[in-house]
């Protein structure tokens, strides 16, 4: 999954990210965690490797990474922002 490119923009404020849908005009901030995900989500991941990406990151359990990523990536495809859902 990556977040998909038509009509969205971001930009990295002060260490956390703004998407904004240009069709929807409607836009979502990410906190520190949720910023590294965007990055990597510029390019087509898994669940596994954003996961991995937080426990390296932050240095918090695999099972705590998994559920915030499982959180941040439902609220992605519930606004449209993901190009591709299949985790």
């Amino acid at each position: 999954m990556k977040l998909r490119r038509d009509g969205v923009t971001w930009r990295e404020i002060d260490g956390e990210m703004v998407i904004l849908d240009l069709k929807t005009s409607k836009y979502l901030t990410t906190n520190r965690a949720g910023t590294t995900l965007v990055r990597l989500l510029a390019e087509d991941r898994s669940t596994g490797d954003l996961t991995d990406a937080l426990v390296t990151e932050f240095g918090i359990s695999t099972d705590q990474a998994a559920g915030d990523v499982a959180t941040f990536v439902d609220s992605l495809e519930q606004r449209g922002l993901l190009q591709d859902a299949a985790r």
